[in-house]
């Protein structure tokens, strides 16, 4: 991840996962993330061709100007690049881990912004891994124009991995060991 608000973001994340794989969504708190706030999504995934947003920041809704409340995520990208980010947050609901992607943000008057999408799992109130925080954040200075964002072409992407343990007083602090099977015969 490029922007420090992604690494604040990532940061956050993993303090309230603390021993899970990935934090509820209810542990996910406003008043924490006071300056990331204008840029922060939520999406809930309904199938796989459909993560809805169900609450989006001031500053994504001013840079497409439209709100996103219920609209699916997906549509931000047409073809290849669509079926990349969907793999790409399947990737990180699946994991669960992190992942994000670098994408130019095109406006009406096709004027380009760099965005950084940090993508975060979360769990919901069923236990299941359905929810993503995620930050759409413009990397560089100023917007891209006066005119609203129309689409997006992606320019690179960094999938899930699995994340470091989190660091917490009550979590263990050793890994389990992990059997090695060779054939030397």
């Amino acid at each position: 991840m490029r922007h420090r608000n992604s690494l604040t973001l990532l940061a956050y994340w993993n303090a309230r996962r603390r021993s899970e794989p990935a934090p509820r969504r209810t542990e996910i708190l406003p008043e924490d993330l006071g300056g990331l706030l204008s840029h922060l999504f939520l999406l809930r995934r309904m199938d796989s061709d459909h993560h809805v947003f169900r609450l989006a920041g001031t500053g994504l809704c001013r840079l497409h100007r439209r709100e996103f409340r219920d609209q699916n995520f997906l549509s931000l990208w047409t073809g290849h690049d669509r079926q990349h980010m969907r793999a790409l947050l399947e990737g990180a609901l699946a994991a669960p881990a992190p992942a994000s992607a670098i994408t130019e943000a095109v406006a009406l008057d096709s004027s380009v912004q760099e965005v950084e999408v940090t993508l975060l799992p979360l769990r919901g109130p069923e236990g299941l891994l359905d929810r993503a925080l995620g930050l759409y954040q413009p990397l560089g200075s100023g917007l891209p124009s006066l005119r609203p964002v129309v689409r997006h072409r992606l320019i690179e992407l960094r999938p899930a991995s699995e994340p470091a343990p989190s660091v917490s007083l009550y979590a263990r602090s050793e890994r389990p060991a992990r059997a090695l099977a060779a054939n030397d015969g």
